[in-house]
């Protein structure tokens, strides 16, 4: 029986002062107090939807917005302005548990529909007149372009963002491009990006977003080692057995059949997301000049354990017909527009090593997975064996969860009563919810991009080596030869999975 020490959580959102000892608000909240133009491309799209109009909404509703600003949607699509305001008026009742209507009357004023071609210059020129018009007046503006859809029609955008007028200098204000990951799917389709990309605009001017980085609990992996010297002494190697970061979905396609086909597991959650939290967790401490310097530093430590059979190090699994939260549902291949004999992956798992000198040794497993029992983001660091050794004795471990029911947890052991050492286990567990000022991931990285804040956006060296390090395990992975293992939905993945670790001594938490 385990000792449970759980904390409470408060019902508001203070902060916590180290020099009272006492809960308080945060002094400062990020907001956008200079106009701003927000041209949102893909903006009928999957994400524009389900993450970037809930989060506009968010910030309306929080007065993180200026008074004068307009957000345009352009896509394909064949829209006015009122219909584009009941579309998004739509998703964001859809997307939010409760819905002010003030606040979404506020917002909808200020939004706007434009429909063209990407590869059109003509209707970016119209664009552009339209922008003028709007913004009349302004000063100081700051000029958006967010790119909410394929990287196969990137190109057309880019050159057009220049020709059309789109693109705004220095003189007339400032610019931001905003590209939603992936950056391509393999590393020439990155660099062709990254050299678009830089044929139109400065390097300040770029913003490759991972919303995995907006997320307050991603954030706080690199704040819980560094502001608790307790925790940032155990990451060493000598102390460190293991470490396990799994994100697992319940949710299946949810309407992304062409993406997901197209893209897969390994491409969708460990090109960046995985790598990204498994890079916070083992980079340096330096200035936040230095911020995305260091984390690319550790990122780029990171390896394939050698193998004569990458089948030791990566395993992949489809999901099959299964029930989830009481109700049946269907198979990868039975989804719609998914074709029968279809080897699109929707678990992966895979170690990797580090050769940062404090993390030499440790090996990394990381997974993740469609249509498992429940949504979770974990981070596991599994402590080497106790030098002391009883009945019921076990290794320490430190969960963070990071999605689902976020907290940290503690697992020690203590003495039973009696001569023999025989042990209990005892854990330590806390919530780990956002305090102070807390937004939407979507909603957090516009706000810093309108700032010009880059920390925490990706850099193009993390998006290359990301694709250089998974490109070899991406050719593997779809070779026909190459097993691909069936799971039940609603289960914790394929059974091989739990075999493929047991080979190592491990087991999955």
């Amino acid at each position: 029986m385990a000792l449970s020490l759980l904390h409470r959580t408060p019902t508001q959102s203070p902060t916590w002062s180290t020099l009272t000892g006492k809960l308080r608000y945060s002094a400062f909240m990020l907001a956008a107090s200079s106009p701003f133009s927000l041209v949102l491309f893909g903006a009928s799209g999957h994400l524009a939807k389900q993450k970037i109009y809930p989060a506009l909404y968010v910030l309306a509703l929080k007065k993180r917005l200026p008074k004068e600003y307009c957000i345009v949607g352009f896509s394909r699509s064949e829209m006015d302005d009122s219909s584009f305001r009941e579309h998004v008026a739509e998703a964001v009742r859809a997307g939010m548990p409760e819905v002010t209507e003030k606040a979404l009357s506020e917002l909808l004023s200020h939004m706007y529909y434009h429909c063209g071609q990407y590869d059109k210059k003509e209707d970016f020129i119209q664009l552009n007149t339209r922008l003028l018009k709007i913004e009349k007046g302004w000063e100081n503006r700051v000029r958006l372009a967010y790119l909410s859809i394929p990287p196969t029609v990137f190109a057309g955008v880019l050159r057009n963002l220049c020709a059309g007028g789109i693109h705004i200098h220095e003189q007339r204000g400032d610019f931001r491009c905003i590209v939603e990951k992936p950056v391509g799917h393999d590393l020439q389709s990155a660099e062709e990006i990254q050299r678009e990309l830089s044929h139109c605009f400065e390097e300040k001017e770029i913003y490759l977003l991972d919303h995995y980085l907006g997320k307050e609990a991603v954030r706080n992996v690199y704040y819980l080692r560094f502001a608790n010297p307790i925790l940032e002494r155990l990451c060493k190697n000598t102390l460190i057995h293991h470490v396990q970061i799994s994100a697992s979905e319940a949710a299946g396609l949810e309407g992304r059949t062409g993406y997901f086909e197209n893209t897969g597991a390994l491409r969708d959650m460990f090109q960046s997301h995985l790598l990204m939290v498994a890079s916070l967790l083992t980079m340096r401490l330096e200035g936040d000049e230095a911020f995305r310097t260091n984390r690319f530093k550790a990122m780029e430590q990171f390896y394939l354990p050698p193998a004569t059979d990458l089948n030791d190090i990566v395993l992949q699994g489809q999901y099959s017909t299964g029930e989830l939260l009481g109700r049946q549902v269907a198979g990868y291949t039975e989804e719609k527009g998914i074709a029968a004999d279809s080897r699109t992956n929707t678990f992966i798992a895979l170690k990797i090593l580090s050769r940062t000198a404090r993390w030499q040794g440790v090996p990394f497993y990381l997974r993740s997975g469609k249509r498992l029992e429940k949504k979770e983001t974990r981070i596991t660091i599994q402590f080497q064996e106790p030098h002391l050794v009883g009945k019921g004795s076990s290794p320490n471990r430190l969960d963070i969860i990071l999605h689902g029911e976020a907290g940290m947890r503690v697992y020690m052991q203590t003495k039973l009563g009696g001569t023999e050492p025989e042990f209990r286990p005892l854990i330590l567990e806390d919530p780990l919810v956002c305090f102070g000022d807390c937004l939407p991931e979507h909603g957090l990285l516009l706000l810093e991009a309108i700032h010009g804040k880059q920390q925490w956006y990706l850099s193009f060296n993390e998006v290359r080596f990301a694709w250089r390090l998974l490109d070899p395990i991406q050719a593997h992975l779809t070779k026909p030869d190459t097993p691909l293992y069936t799971y039940a939905a609603g289960t914790e993945g394929p059974k091989e999975a739990g075999k493929w670790v047991e080979r190592d001594g491990i087991h999955w938490f």
